[in-house]
């Protein structure tokens, strides 16, 4: 989906709003706030809107109910969808200013629930056969998603050969297109605000016939059109910048995953292990320091 995609859907949940409205006074308070004021909403728990719309908390749970969600959290996960592409650096500045950690925690602990279906839907476990079988893996993102990039690629270089990553300031970025599709499985990060230069590169990738895998936040993601396998992980919108634990969390358990799926990994950790050794890798197998505790 697109941006105009995004656009369509906000009036449709507008619609939704404005109807609702009507079946109580208590609702119309609710839908004049959110109308007026949904890039604030976005950043905001029921409590908060209660307060500003000046009804219950319990009613605000009601409304969302029928508007069609399981509650409010499920209509904030929505609403944030179609608006925060929207929303610029100093709005959310603006917007985000008096907002308590705990607020920031409760979403990211909700967004962490939801990890545990995602793990077992089925484009999960194809995206798990991707990495394990491409003979060459290029992982690719840019700007703010771009710094998952090396986490990434850190775990996945232990676990297996032919790993590389690409972003727009790599040299090998404007020759990527000269990879052979047959071998090269292409796995983009591609997180809001959805970089221009990141969706051109991957659409020029899948006319060539590249296999691409994706890891997004959202159905509405102008990546579902390019990608297969995508998932979509939730972020949270709360703060000043998006915040990744769970993305984060989510590459650390699919990098599990693909370890398991992965034959001849514990002949691999052995031999790396030893070459940690032999390099003195780690502070405490410096010989020199070995030498001077024993002393």
């Amino acid at each position: 989906m697109n941006y105009q995609t995004d656009i369509k859907e906000l009036a449709h949940l507008k619609e939704k709003i404005a109807l609702v409205s009507q079946e109580s006074p208590t609702y119309e308070k609710l839908a004049y706030y959110i109308e007026k004021a949904y890039k604030h909403v976005i950043f905001m728990t029921a409590s908060e809107v209660a307060e500003q719309a000046k009804v219950s908390q319990g009613s605000v749970s009601r409304f969302c109910i029928a508007l069609g969600y399981k509650g409010y959290n499920d209509f904030l996960h929505n609403l944030q969808q179609f608006v925060r592409k929207e929303i610029t650096a100093p709005q959310r500045l603006q917007y985000t200013a008096d907002k308590g950690l705990s607020n920031i925690l409760k979403m990211e602990h909700e967004n962490i629930d939801e990890l545990e279906i995602i793990l077992n839907q089925p484009n999960y476990k194809q995206l798990v056969r991707h990495i394990v079988s491409a003979e060459q893996l290029v992982l690719t993102s840019a700007r703010m998603s771009a710094t998952l990039l090396s986490y990434t690629y850190y775990i996945l270089n232990k676990i297996r050969n032919n790993v590389i990553q690409i972003n727009p300031n790599s040299p090998s970025w404007e020759t990527l297109e000269l990879a052979d599709p047959a071998k090269a499985h292409i796995l983009a990060i591609v997180f809001p605000r959805y970089p221009n230069i990141l969706l051109d590169k991957l659409n020029e990738l899948h006319q060539k016939h590249f296999s691409i895998s994706a890891i997004t936040d959202s159905v509405t993601s102008p990546v579902f059109s390019i990608a297969d396998p995508v998932l979509s992980v939730p972020i949270t919108t709360s703060s000043i910048f998006d915040i990744y634990s769970t993305p984060i969390l989510f590459l650390n358990l699919l990098m599990r995953d693909v370890a398991r799926e992965t034959r001849g990994l514990d002949k691999r950790m052995r031999e790396l292990e030893e070459l940690d050794k032999r390099h003195h890798t780690y502070y405490p197998s410096h010989p020199q320091y070995v030498d001077s505790k024993e002393k």
